[in-house]
């Protein structure tokens, strides 16, 4: 029997709009990157994958295209209007769907309403939600039980930080900025995180906040997480991601 997922009531006139997303065909190439692509589809990051890496904060088909073939295991788009990282919903939907399988696809939203993140989880090509915000477990739970699959983000605080309950897949250990939600570039302090992973021995925690190439392999070896999340750590001067970087940061995390 194939369950059907909550409905929270008649979306405003912009989110029935966002939910109706078009199906767009957006061709995009880069011809400058060829060569890199080649290059990290064929290295040993890519063939051997012991720790999980997800590539936050990707704006466009190209760096998501390059992030899969240095061997990413996720990606994420933010559809936080408050984030510099900010895609719409309409217009992203069009690329993201048509990236493969093999790479999962992660919708990170900031204390959305139930509706919107009902929303964008219904986006095509959207695996699952990553809840970044000041989320309550009770609010984690009504979407699990609308059949929204879900990430959560917590922030850490300090050595006693604790875990509630959240009803989510996977945990991501992130940096505390007031007035910001991830990306921040700033690491906090990894015995933190070794404790509250010592603590949940049968949690799938990511560790983020800060990481970036030169550092990942430290992190890991302090924290022993099941996997590792960027963002800025991977940037150019641009903003778009630097695949050099990208790949450096694989072959980094999964040689510690």
């Amino acid at each position: 029997m194939v369950q059907q997922k909550k409905h929270f009531g008649e979306a405003p006139k912009w989110e029935r709009e966002t939910h109706a997303l078009p199906r767009i065909r957006i061709h995009v190439t880069a011809p400058s990157y060829e060569a890199s692509v080649a290059a990290v589809s064929n290295s040993a990051s890519f063939r051997h994958r012991p720790m999980f890496v997800k590539i936050c904060g990707i704006m466009n088909q190209v760096d998501a295209e390059l992030a899969i073939a240095a061997g990413a295991d996720a990606l994420g788009f933010n559809f936080w209007p408050g984030s510099r990282r900010y895609l719409e919903p309409a217009k992203a939907a069009g690329w993201i769907r048509k990236l493969p399988d093999t790479v999962i696809r992660v919708g990170v939203v900031v204390n959305p309403t139930e509706l919107y993140a009902a929303t964008i989880a219904a986006v095509d090509g959207i695996d699952l939600l990553q809840l970044h915000g000041t989320e309550s477990s009770e609010f984690c739970l009504n979407l699990v039980e609308a059949h929204i699959p879900l990430w959560k983000a917590i922030p850490m605080t300090g050595p006693e930080t604790r875990l509630p309950d959240y009803h989510a897949e996977r945990i991501l250990l992130d940096t505390v900025t007031e007035g910001r939600f991830g990306g921040t570039g700033v690491p906090f302090h990894w015995s933190w995180a070794r404790d509250l992973i010592n603590a949940n021995p049968t949690l799938e925690l990511i560790l983020a906040g800060g990481l970036t190439p030169e550092n990942v392999g430290r992190a890991i070896t302090e924290s022993r997480p099941f996997g590792v999340d960027v963002a800025s750590g991977v940037e150019g001067r641009s903003g778009r991601k630097d695949i050099y970087r990208v790949r450096d940061f694989i072959a980094a995390a999964r040689s510690a």
